[in-house]
Protein backbone atom coordinates (compact mmCIF):
# COMPACT_ATOMS: atom_id res chain seq x y z
CA UNK A 1 0.00 0.00 0.00
CA UNK A 2 0.93 3.85 -0.31
CA UNK A 3 2.96 4.86 2.22
CA UNK A 4 1.30 7.43 4.92
CA UNK A 5 3.15 10.13 6.80
CA UNK A 6 1.90 13.06 8.64
CA UNK A 7 3.13 14.80 5.54
CA UNK A 8 1.15 13.68 3.22
CA UNK A 9 -1.82 13.32 5.52
CA UNK A 10 -1.68 17.13 5.73
CA UNK A 11 -0.58 17.46 1.90
CA UNK A 12 -4.11 15.19 1.59
CA UNK A 13 -5.84 17.68 3.57
CA UNK A 14 -4.57 20.81 1.77
CA UNK A 15 -5.79 19.00 -1.79
CA UNK A 16 -8.69 18.10 -0.67
CA UNK A 17 -9.64 21.35 0.44
CA UNK A 18 -8.78 22.76 -2.56
CA UNK A 19 -10.64 20.17 -5.04
CA UNK A 20 -13.63 21.43 -2.79
CA UNK A 21 -13.17 24.87 -3.49
CA UNK A 22 -12.78 23.98 -7.11
CA UNK A 23 -16.36 22.38 -7.29
CA UNK A 24 -17.90 24.89 -5.17
CA UNK A 25 -16.91 27.91 -7.45
CA UNK A 26 -19.46 27.34 -10.07
CA UNK A 27 -18.12 29.49 -12.36
CA UNK A 28 -16.28 31.90 -10.36
CA UNK A 29 -12.14 32.13 -11.07
CA UNK A 30 -11.24 29.39 -9.67
CA UNK A 31 -8.98 29.51 -6.38
CA UNK A 32 -4.88 29.16 -6.43
CA UNK A 33 -4.47 26.23 -4.76
CA UNK A 34 -1.18 25.09 -1.90
CA UNK A 35 1.34 23.11 -3.12
CA UNK A 36 0.66 19.58 -2.90
CA UNK A 37 3.47 16.78 -3.03
CA UNK A 38 3.69 12.73 -2.97
CA UNK A 39 6.17 11.03 -0.25
CA UNK A 40 8.65 9.82 -3.79
CA UNK A 41 12.06 11.21 -3.69
CA UNK A 42 13.83 11.78 -6.86
CA UNK A 43 16.49 9.37 -8.16
CA UNK A 44 18.52 10.37 -10.84
CA UNK A 45 19.68 7.26 -13.03
CA UNK A 46 22.15 5.10 -12.26
CA UNK A 47 23.73 5.19 -16.00
CA UNK A 48 22.77 6.08 -19.37
CA UNK A 49 19.95 4.42 -20.95
CA UNK A 50 18.13 3.98 -16.87
CA UNK A 51 15.55 6.38 -16.38
CA UNK A 52 13.37 3.52 -16.93
CA UNK A 53 14.10 1.82 -14.37
CA UNK A 54 14.64 4.76 -11.75
CA UNK A 55 11.16 5.45 -12.25
CA UNK A 56 9.51 2.00 -12.26
CA UNK A 57 11.29 1.41 -8.87
CA UNK A 58 10.02 4.88 -7.32
CA UNK A 59 6.42 3.46 -7.91
CA UNK A 60 7.33 0.22 -6.55
CA UNK A 61 8.93 1.53 -3.59
CA UNK A 62 5.91 3.99 -3.20
CA UNK A 63 3.22 0.80 -3.29
CA UNK A 64 5.84 -1.48 -0.60
CA UNK A 65 6.34 -4.05 -3.63
CA UNK A 66 8.92 -6.09 -2.68
CA UNK A 67 12.17 -6.74 -4.26
CA UNK A 68 12.64 -10.17 -5.51
CA UNK A 69 16.39 -9.95 -5.89
CA UNK A 70 18.79 -11.25 -5.98
CA UNK A 71 20.66 -7.88 -6.74
CA UNK A 72 18.87 -4.28 -6.84
CA UNK A 73 15.47 -3.85 -6.90
CA UNK A 74 16.16 -2.12 -10.81
CA UNK A 75 18.19 -5.11 -11.91
CA UNK A 76 15.14 -7.55 -10.66
CA UNK A 77 12.68 -5.63 -12.64
CA UNK A 78 14.63 -5.68 -15.91
CA UNK A 79 14.70 -9.07 -15.28
CA UNK A 80 10.98 -9.70 -14.97
CA UNK A 81 10.98 -7.79 -18.14
CA UNK A 82 13.49 -9.63 -20.27
CA UNK A 83 14.28 -12.70 -18.29
CA UNK A 84 18.06 -11.96 -18.41
CA UNK A 85 20.15 -10.76 -15.54
CA UNK A 86 21.87 -7.83 -17.70
CA UNK A 87 19.69 -5.00 -15.39
CA UNK A 88 18.39 -3.14 -18.64
CA UNK A 89 15.12 -3.17 -20.79
CA UNK A 90 15.33 -4.42 -24.22
CA UNK A 91 16.49 -2.17 -26.68
CA UNK A 92 13.51 -2.14 -28.89
CA UNK A 93 10.96 -1.32 -26.24
CA UNK A 94 10.17 2.32 -24.97
CA UNK A 95 10.81 3.80 -21.83
CA UNK A 96 7.19 3.96 -21.23
CA UNK A 97 6.18 0.43 -22.19
CA UNK A 98 8.73 -0.92 -20.03
CA UNK A 99 7.55 0.74 -16.88
CA UNK A 100 4.20 0.21 -17.61
CA UNK A 101 4.75 -3.65 -18.22
CA UNK A 102 5.81 -3.21 -14.56
CA UNK A 103 3.20 -1.32 -12.51
CA UNK A 104 0.72 -3.87 -14.79
CA UNK A 105 2.54 -6.82 -13.97
CA UNK A 106 5.55 -6.88 -11.48
CA UNK A 107 3.46 -6.59 -7.78
CA UNK A 108 1.24 -9.24 -8.42
CA UNK A 109 4.83 -11.58 -9.67
CA UNK A 110 6.46 -9.97 -6.37
CA UNK A 111 4.37 -10.69 -4.03
CA UNK A 112 3.38 -14.53 -5.21
CA UNK A 113 7.26 -15.01 -5.29
CA UNK A 114 7.47 -14.27 -1.56
CA UNK A 115 4.07 -16.67 -0.64
CA UNK A 116 2.21 -13.59 0.07
CA UNK A 117 -1.16 -12.91 -1.30
CA UNK A 118 -1.10 -11.59 -4.88
CA UNK A 119 -1.70 -7.87 -5.04
CA UNK A 120 -2.67 -6.72 -8.70
CA UNK A 121 -2.40 -3.02 -9.82
CA UNK A 122 -5.36 -1.57 -11.35
CA UNK A 123 -4.96 1.35 -14.02
CA UNK A 124 -6.59 2.91 -16.76
CA UNK A 125 -4.63 4.70 -20.10
CA UNK A 126 -5.55 8.03 -21.78
CA UNK A 127 -3.30 10.49 -23.72
CA UNK A 128 -3.39 13.24 -21.61
CA UNK A 129 -5.53 14.49 -18.83
CA UNK A 130 -7.28 17.61 -17.76
CA UNK A 131 -5.80 19.82 -14.83
CA UNK A 132 -8.63 18.88 -13.04
CA UNK A 133 -7.57 15.05 -13.23
CA UNK A 134 -3.92 15.57 -12.12
CA UNK A 135 -5.29 17.22 -8.93
CA UNK A 136 -7.65 14.40 -7.85
CA UNK A 137 -5.26 12.36 -8.26
CA UNK A 138 -2.47 13.48 -6.22
CA UNK A 139 -5.33 14.13 -3.94
CA UNK A 140 -6.08 10.41 -3.79
CA UNK A 141 -2.50 9.56 -3.19
CA UNK A 142 -1.53 8.58 -6.91
CA UNK A 143 1.29 9.26 -8.83
CA UNK A 144 0.83 9.61 -12.60
CA UNK A 145 3.06 7.67 -15.09
CA UNK A 146 3.40 10.16 -18.41
CA UNK A 147 4.93 9.33 -21.27
CA UNK A 148 7.15 12.22 -23.21
CA UNK A 149 9.00 12.47 -26.38
CA UNK A 150 11.67 16.04 -25.64
CA UNK A 151 13.95 16.65 -28.45
CA UNK A 152 17.05 14.24 -28.92
CA UNK A 153 20.16 15.67 -26.87
CA UNK A 154 23.45 16.38 -28.32
CA UNK A 155 24.54 12.62 -29.40
CA UNK A 156 21.11 10.78 -29.59
CA UNK A 157 20.15 10.67 -33.05
CA UNK A 158 16.50 10.67 -32.26
CA UNK A 159 13.55 11.14 -30.00
CA UNK A 160 12.76 8.69 -27.32
CA UNK A 161 9.56 8.23 -26.14
CA UNK A 162 10.43 8.70 -22.39
CA UNK A 163 8.72 7.59 -19.05
CA UNK A 164 8.62 10.19 -16.09
CA UNK A 165 6.71 10.30 -13.38
CA UNK A 166 3.73 13.58 -12.14
CA UNK A 167 4.19 13.46 -8.35
CA UNK A 168 2.71 16.88 -7.17
CA UNK A 169 1.33 20.15 -8.46
CA UNK A 170 0.72 23.73 -7.56
CA UNK A 171 -1.66 26.31 -8.30
CA UNK A 172 -5.11 25.39 -9.64
CA UNK A 173 -6.68 24.47 -12.90
CA UNK A 174 -6.13 27.46 -14.35
CA UNK A 175 -2.69 28.25 -13.82
CA UNK A 176 -1.42 24.49 -13.07
CA UNK A 177 2.37 23.97 -12.35
CA UNK A 178 2.95 20.14 -12.05
CA UNK A 179 6.21 18.72 -9.94
CA UNK A 180 7.54 15.99 -12.17
CA UNK A 181 10.19 13.13 -10.99
CA UNK A 182 12.85 12.89 -14.62
CA UNK A 183 15.43 11.06 -13.38
CA UNK A 184 17.67 11.34 -16.80
CA UNK A 185 20.59 13.20 -16.57
CA UNK A 186 20.41 16.35 -18.84
CA UNK A 187 23.64 18.29 -20.09
CA UNK A 188 22.72 22.07 -18.29
CA UNK A 189 22.31 23.35 -21.92
CA UNK A 190 19.75 20.48 -22.96
CA UNK A 191 17.70 20.28 -20.37
CA UNK A 192 13.87 20.65 -21.81
CA UNK A 193 12.47 21.43 -18.82
CA UNK A 194 14.67 24.76 -18.17
CA UNK A 195 14.23 25.40 -21.91
CA UNK A 196 10.68 25.88 -21.74
CA UNK A 197 9.99 27.86 -18.55
CA UNK A 198 10.13 24.70 -15.63
CA UNK A 199 12.42 24.95 -12.64
CA UNK A 200 15.19 22.64 -10.85
CA UNK A 201 12.98 21.38 -7.78
CA UNK A 202 15.73 18.91 -6.64
CA UNK A 203 18.88 18.34 -8.49
CA UNK A 204 18.21 14.84 -8.29
CA UNK A 205 15.79 15.12 -10.47
CA UNK A 206 12.82 16.95 -9.77
CA UNK A 207 11.45 20.09 -11.88
CA UNK A 208 8.30 22.22 -12.14
CA UNK A 209 6.60 23.17 -15.30
CA UNK A 210 3.51 24.86 -16.46
CA UNK A 211 0.85 21.96 -17.49
CA UNK A 212 0.76 23.68 -21.25
CA UNK A 213 4.28 23.94 -21.89
CA UNK A 214 4.50 20.46 -20.54
CA UNK A 215 1.82 19.07 -22.57
CA UNK A 216 3.06 21.33 -25.44
CA UNK A 217 7.11 21.71 -25.85
CA UNK A 218 7.42 18.31 -23.92
CA UNK A 219 5.36 16.42 -25.95
CA UNK A 220 2.86 14.68 -23.73
CA UNK A 221 1.90 11.60 -25.36
CA UNK A 222 0.65 9.13 -22.92
CA UNK A 223 -0.64 8.35 -19.71
CA UNK A 224 -1.12 5.60 -16.95
CA UNK A 225 -3.12 6.82 -13.98
CA UNK A 226 -5.25 5.80 -11.04
CA UNK A 227 -2.74 3.04 -10.52
CA UNK A 228 -3.63 1.74 -7.34
CA UNK A 229 -3.41 -1.49 -5.44
CA UNK A 230 -6.69 -4.18 -6.04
Amino acid sequence: MARLDSGSWVNGLKTAACAAMIAGSLGWAAPACAESLLDIDPAPETGPGQAWASVAEMIMVYYDVPNTGPGDMQCSLAYFLTGTPNCYKAPDESEFTAVSRIVKGYPQFAHESFGELPIAMRWEEAKTIPPQDIIQEIKFERPVLVQIEPAPNEGETKAEKRAVLIVGFDGGPDNLQLIINDPKVYLATQNPYLEFGGKVRDQSGQYLIGYADFQSFLKWSATLWKIKPD
